[in-house]
């Protein structure tokens, strides 16, 4: 068997840095010479004592397909087939970017039927967590193109990142994506990143006992498995089989679907609760292939047509968005029932999602009241503990080893479980920003940032403050070669997971291509200045409002988030309207009681947005009137 190996990220399909010296590096015996040839650029490396060996082929403009060839002095060899030299970015941050294609398929049909494209490439890392510091390697990954059979796994965010940015620069790109839903911002960052918050470092330590680690994951499995073992055993609806066609549900309650179990008999409900209801269907539907479509639920859901499973989900945030086979279903008296398992007296059928049976010829509405009950009740879910959210693990594992690899930038998406940790992200923010640029080796690495967007209902009953954690994140264009993407009004305020991703990965491709590729177009939206006051009318400054407009993003064209707040912090809302470049706000307060103007300062917008020719937003601000 062969000694001589290369590192994952240098394997077959990978994508180069252009411009940038190329680093390869690998492992052989200790003391052995290989040779590493790139179409006619030769170079020799030593392996070091513990085997390794790092050597630097010349910077390449964007090109390929090309052969890689290293050999050792022995004659092994290893070839690497179908490089390309382009443009490499780290895709990284929690859930929103880690959220595949295959989940916004019906957002983007047509993308996922047919989009093929060899020039631009992923490298999806598998997560994986260390404590005890980080990898030299990494152990999961490799090199896709963006085809039909890949397409569905591939991140949304980072391909309409990497699409736009070929649109705009014409270049190969290439994806390392390293993303986990749920990751909180220390998870993404090393031991000396984080050196002062000793408390996190602490944890840190426990985890890297690996004892402590298995102890804690055993429990995690012991604990859910028991929980819902015991709660199968005592449902009613199990052991009476209440999913089945043909069912008295006489003395079942009445119970409005969509909505919030808060306020109604279901009130703080934990355990097994089962759902029913009859439902006609027209003949383009009845018999036919179709779709069902039941929102999103808490928590986790097994849904039954006439008697036959035909989906389930074991967590809340997916839709549920099951198919329905032909010949399952009739004209008069269908069935559907649902058991819904509550895990923390949280539960809900989420308002505002359609509720439907439907194919391209007709649809049911499925929203209503339906009959329910209680199959078992049970005590709360006891708590899992997420051990890949621990801070440095994530980083350790999946993103150090990354660093000898040249990239032109990152783009990161998270901040959704760091809203009210109580730490300050804006120092998380510089801290990560320098710790990457200086282990990238480049001082000005572009590092771009996707605000969070507009999101309330899984706030309830918390009082995450959005609004003030997105003037957070606006801190981090204070640092040099950064962007932040302004996102409100593609969110979705039922929903922590929008679907819409495109202009997300566009707008990041804007402020890449300005960042980094000069480009001269307009990559953002209005930004404001100052706040100027005269005569009882606040004028705010902008720049970047060539095409100033109001956006109905689906609640109207009225400005209704703008804030005055007055000497004493009293807040009130304040009109407003366009005027030239500029925006005229109506102070509902003296000149000389007036202190601050906010803009879109709570968890969603409830009017119209202020963009430009982009139609990209005017970013949250909050600004001390002068």
């Amino acid at each position: 068997m062969s000694s001589l190996k290369l590192c994952r990220l240098i394997s077959d399909g990978a994508v180069l840095q252009r411009r940038k010296s190329i680093h390869i590096w690998g492992w052989d015996e200790a003391g052995m010479q290989v040779t590493i040839k790139l179409e006619n650029d030769i170079t020799t490396a030593m392996c070091d004592a513990s085997g390794r060996f790092d050597a630097y082929l010349p910077a390449r403009e964007s090109g390929g397909p090309y052969k890689l060839v290293v050999v050792d002095d022995k004659g092994e060899k290893v070839i690497v087939e179908n490089i390309l030299v382009g443009l490499v970015w780290l895709c990284t941050g929690q859930s929103n970017m880690e959220l595949p294609l295959a989940r916004t398929k019906d957002q983007y049909p047509e993308v996922v039927a047919s989009d093929e494209n060899d020039r631009i490439r992923t490298f999806k890392i598998v997560e994986e967590t260390c404590y005890t510091g980080p990898y030299e390697e990494l152990n999961t990954g490799s090199w896709v193109s963006v085809g039909r059979d890949t397409i569905m796994n591939l991140s949304a965010t980072g391909y309409f990142f990497g699409k736009h940015l070929q649109e705009l620069t014409g270049q190969p790109i290439g994806l390392i994506n390293a993303s986990l839903g749920g990751s909180r911002i220390y998870s993404w960052m090393s031991k000396e990143m984080l050196e002062g918050y000793d408390d996190l470092l602490e944890i840190a330590g426990h985890y890297a006992d690996s004892s402590f680690v298995e102890g804690q994951i055993k429990k995690n499995i012991e604990n859910g498995d028991k929980w819902r073992g015991d709660l199968y055993k005592a449902d009613k609806g199990i052991s009476e089989k209440w999913h089945e066609d043909k069912l008295d549900i006489s003395g079942w309650t009445d119970h409005k679907v969509p909505g919030f179990f808060k306020g109604t008999e279901l009130d703080g409900f934990i355990g097994a609760v089962w759902f029913r209801r009859e439902f006609d269907l027209p003949k383009e539907l009845a018999g036919k292939q179709a779709r069902l479509f039941m929102g999103t639920m808490v928590d986790s859901d097994i849904i039954y047509v006439n008697g036959q499973k035909v989906g389930e989900t074991g967590y809340q945030y997916p839709p549920r968005k099951y198919d329905i086979p032909k010949g399952l279903t009739r004209e008069k008296k269908n069935t559907i029932a649902i058991r819904l398992t509550v895990e923390t007296g949280m539960g809900r059928f989420t308002e505002n999602k359609e509720l439907k049976i439907f194919n391209k010829d007709a649809a049911v509405y499925l929203d209503g009241i339906w009959k329910c009950k209680i199959g078992a009740t049970a005590e709360e879910i006891p708590a899992t503990d997420f051990i890949n959210w621990k801070p440095t693990g994530l980083y350790n594992a999946m993103t150090a080893p990354c660093h000898n690899f040249p990239i032109d930038g990152v783009i990161w998406y998270q901040g959704e479980s760091n809203v009210e940790d109580g730490y300050d992200y804006a120092d998380f923010t510089e801290r990560m920003v320098g710790g990457y640029r200086k282990a990238w080796k480049e001082e000005n690495l572009p590092f771009i940032a996707v605000q969070l967007p507009n999101f309330v209902i899984d706030q309830l009953p918390r009082t995450d403050d959005w609004g003030q954690f997105r003037l957070t994140q606006n801190k981090i264009l204070d640092m040099p070669m950064t962007g932040l993407v302004v996102t409100m009004g593609l969110g979705e305020d039922n929903d922590l997971h929008p679907v819409v991703k495109e202009p997300v990965g566009e707008r990041l491709a804007l402020c890449a291509a300005h960042l980094k590729y000069g480009f001269n177009g307009e990559y953002t939206g209005p930004v404001a200045t100052s706040a100027l006051m005269d005569n009882g009318e606040i004028t705010v400054n902008l720049t970047h409002a060539n095409g100033l407009t109001v956006q109905d993003a689906g609640k109207g064209l009225e400005l209704q988030d703008f804030y005055v707040v007055d000497i004493n912090g009293k807040r009130k809302k304040a009109k407003a309207r366009l005027q030239d470049s500029s925006v005229v706000v109506e102070s509902p307060f003296s000149e000389d009681k007036a202190k601050r103007l906010c803009w879109l300062s709570e968890n969603t917008y409830h009017g119209g947005l202020i963009t430009n020719s982009t139609g990209i937003p005017m970013s949250p601000f909050d600004l001390a009137i002068e």
